[in-house]
């Protein structure tokens, strides 16, 4: 019996047959289509790691660019009077034109120093992603840079975004209040004597409060600071 199992056993052995090199070439090109597979999984892993890196490096970069040449072309403008390039960088609720701009090229042929000032307002923002919370703080920059139109290839276009301010004035009831020797409506506050004027692109500003018995006339600056001031006479 157990001869038997050996001569069944040994036959088999026998009829297995031995690997070919038919066989040995198929396994090996199997191996090596493995090994080709995982090192071409490997390259695009690889390239797409870069290739993340490399387009979010631009993105940085051209966004820096873009506020670069945003502000030099505003800093630029406002220093040759260009309205149309002024018109197109400035955009706010409040009409933007040569006459209520003129405030603001006023101050600032009388305060050159004033570009400096407008300059740091507008680089601090290219470091701080949230400079102005409205509402929550009270001293705003003077103008908030955005982008206005996002390309994907060509630099971002950016524009400048005023802050409006207003101020306030204690006054007679019957009191005439000019701003640039016009005539302006306040908006009543809860003092019966005291009225709201606004709001009012940045820049120099005349105030001429007009009474029975005076008129007294006083110059503002509404460059930086709180949104809304206090007008004292």
């Amino acid at each position: 019996m157990k001869e038997n199992d050996i001569i069944r056993t040994d036959s088999e052995n026998e009829e297995q047959p031995l690997p070919t090199r038919l066989d040995q070439r198929r396994q090996a090109a199997q191996q090596r289509s493995i090994k080709r597979f995982s090192w071409t999984a490997f390259v695009l892993l690889v390239l797409f790691v870069i290739s993340i890196t490399v387009i979010k490096g631009y993105g940085m970069l051209k966004n820096e660019m873009g506020k670069e040449m945003a502000i030099r072309q505003l800093e630029q403008a406002l220093k040759e009077k260009d309205w149309d390039v002024l018109k197109t960088s400035i955009r706010s609720n409040v009409p933007v034109n040569e006459k209520t701009l003129a405030p603001l090229l006023l101050y600032l042929d009388k305060q050159p120093k004033g570009y400096d000032v407008l300059q740091r307002d507008l680089e601090k923002q290219k470091e701080v992603k949230h400079v102005y919370i409205k509402g929550l703080t009270s001293v705003p920059p003077i103008f908030t840079m955005t982008v206005y139109e996002t390309q994907f290839f060509l630099l971002d276009q950016y524009v400048f975004e005023p802050t409006l301010y207003s101020f306030v004035v204690r006054a007679e009831d019957d009191a005439t209040v000019l701003v640039n020797e016009k005539k302006v409506e306040g908006e009543a506050t809860k003092d019966p004597f005291v009225k709201k004027y606004g709001p009012y692109l940045p820049g120099m500003y005349e105030v001429t409060v007009i009474t029975k018995q005076t008129k007294k006339t006083k110059t503002i600056v509404l460059f930086g600071g709180e949104r809304v001031r206090e007008v004292k006479f």
